[in-house]
């Protein structure tokens, strides 16, 4: 039996369909890997539940800029106490058991359950410490100083602007941790100092467990990282990919922290230098039962025991970021295809700002803008398409006469050559019959990431009672957009040429459709949305092409019988 060989076409879809298979696969798989050796967990102290405080106390002044020391005197705070800091845009409780974080909540954002947003995974901390507890190498000192009661310089509830600033000494351990808040900025500026005996010691402030919104997990999946900023790059490091802790991560980083698929905690230093420890933790999502692996960071000073920061917990938007520091913005990772998924953004926002304020309308207008743009090539790959249909009774003629050979047969050059012939002689590119569904690879995977990174398509809906989120896929068991997106390829398909004969194209192109759908159903409605107005503005191309191109066709065939018979 003769090998068979696969048409140029057929090749440049099967590489399409694996390459689609790849990314969309590698966004979702997550192997998780042998569980390295990870440091003992210190469990926080027995508290009781947080209660809300019932009186607002005087507030310390601002920050002074003579040198922090730590308290010299026994400083010791006599029962816990849970401090409540209102801003506009965040309402944060600390602990005066070891000055750390008990809820971290940003007002203007919702969870996936409707709540307001909780950045603080409250079991994680049961299990790991309170974010921003003290990470230092000598276990009785970290375990002293975060199961320490501090003495704060305020109590009760707090309006921002506010500094309030948290002490403790006793043992020969002394601490101090000072937190200045504004009312209108989700940065908020840090500084913490330990000593024992006397002698500063460096030491890192830590957030382990998990970060942001841990009901979004079941939505999009888990995206948790610890990131720093070297001078030219930022590098990621992804839960599940931890072996153990890692204690060698040091230099002249900009900034560094923890982020999930729409918001970061970034500690920005007062100069340029930080450790940075990335953990191997685990966090029980809801409804599941299994643990899943997680990812926790500490972050100290690289140049002093002293740690002073500008700490960042907030959005992942873009300009927001930059008023922080101006590499921040970097931490939205558009992917592969930046150089297109960043203009479809800002292109996307504009149309938002300025023409319809709804994104679902939004990316189906700039998808009819981006269709009538490609239509000039589209028109050229229809042509091309058309041509390779009327030259393929010239083209199975070929392969009858070199019928039967092997694929290492030298003599097969030569049938390649004839075919390379013939479309050259009627201004055929072989390829040019897949181009139209090429052109969309860039844009769909551009697409894609700004769906999956941009936080203004987060909960941004299109038709409320339908499609609620453009970031997620519809919640109904039976989703409405995928099937209709299959539906329109099914019929934008029997109108478009076939450019091919060759049986194996014709069965890869009737099943891209239901490949489609496979991938699409769970994907966030916003792509579907997009695939889905292309298919539909790709069908009135097809339809007004194939329709003006045979009145073309019929109108040259009679000019040229006419011309036949003067003759």
């Amino acid at each position: 039996m003769a090998d068979k060989e696969l048409s140029p076409e057929t090749r440049i879809l099967l590489a399409f369909a694996l390459s689609f298979l790849i990314y969309l696969g590698s966004s979702f798989l997550l192997v998780r890997p042998k569980q390295g050796p990870a440091e003992t967990p210190v469990p926080a102290a027995d508290s009781e539940p947080p209660q809300p405080a019932t009186e607002t106390s005087k507030v310390s002044g601002p920050a002074s800029s003579s040198e922090p020391s730590v308290p010299s005197e026994p400083t010791v705070g006599e029962a816990e106490e849970q401090i409540t800091v209102e801003g506009d845009l965040y309402r944060v409780v600390l602990s005066t058991r070891g000055a750390a974080v008990k809820s971290w909540m940003l007002k203007n954002y919702r969870d996936e359950r409707g709540s307001p947003l909780e950045l603080v995974n409250s079991e994680s901390a049961l299990r790991y410490g309170d974010p921003l507890s003290v990470r230092v190498a000598e276990e009785a000192v970290r375990k002293e100083v975060n199961g320490a009661l501090f003495v704060p310089s305020a109590t009760g509830v707090l309006k921002a602007p506010v500094t309030l600033t948290f002490e403790y000494s006793g043992g020969g351990v002394a601490a101090r941790k000072q937190f200045v808040f504004s009312p209108e900025n989700y940065a908020v500026d840090i500084e913490s100092e330990l000593a024992t005996n006397g002698v500063p010691v460096a030491h890192e402030l830590a957030w382990r467990g998990s970060f942001g919104d841990i009901h979004d997990a079941g939505v999009r999946g888990t995206r948790w990282n610890v990131f720093y900023r070297q001078p030219d790059k930022i590098v990621r490091i992804a839960a599940g990919k931890v072996e153990g802790e890692l204690s060698n991560s040091s230099g002249a980083f900009a900034f560094a922290g923890i982020e999930d698929h729409f918001f970061a905690a970034a500690f920005v230093p007062a100069e340029a230098g930080l450790r940075v420890t990335a953990f191997q933790d685990e966090v029980t999502l809801p409804e599941q039962q299994e643990p899943t692996p997680s990812i926790g960071v500490a972050v100290g000073s690289g140049g002093a025991p002293a740690n002073r920061f500008k700490l960042y917990i907030g959005p992942k938007q873009s300009d927001i970021l930059a008023s922080v520091h101006p590499n921040l913005p970097g931490l939205i990772d558009y992917g592969w295809f930046a150089i297109v998924a960043k203009p479809l953004f800002y292109a996307l926002r504009w149309v938002h700002d300025h023409v319809v304020p709804n994104y679902g309308w939004a990316i189906i207008l700039l998808t009819v803008v981006i269709n009538m743009v490609l239509f000039p090539l589209k028109i050229t790959s229809f042509r091309s398409a058309r041509k390779m249909q009327q030259l393929q009774p010239q083209l199975r003629a070929i392969q009858d006469k070199y019928k039967g050979m092997k694929l290492k047969d030298p003599r097969r050059n030569q049938m390649s050559q004839e075919t390379m012939e013939l479309y050259k002689k009627h201004g055929v590119n072989p390829v040019g019959g897949c181009l139209p569904m090429l052109l969309q690879i860039p844009f769909f995977i551009a697409f894609y990431n700004v769906l999956l990174v941009s936080i203004e398509m987060r909960h941004a809906p299109w038709i409320g009672w339908w499609v609620a989120d453009l970031s997620a896929a519809e919640p109904q068991a039976i989703k409405i957009l995928p099937l209709l997106m299959c539906g329109t390829q099914f019929a934008l398909q029997k109108m478009t040429p076939m450019p091919s004969a060759d049986p194996t194209q014709q069965k890869i192109m009737l099943f891209m459709p239901v490949m489609m759908l496979g991938f699409l159903y769970y994907m966030s409605s916003g792509l579907v949305l997009y695939w889905l107005t292309g298919n539909l503005v790709g069908i009135a191309q097809q339809w007004y092409f194939n329709r003006t191109d045979l009145k073309h066709e019929i109108e040259a065939k009679r000019n040229a019988a006419a011309r036949k018979k003067r003759k």
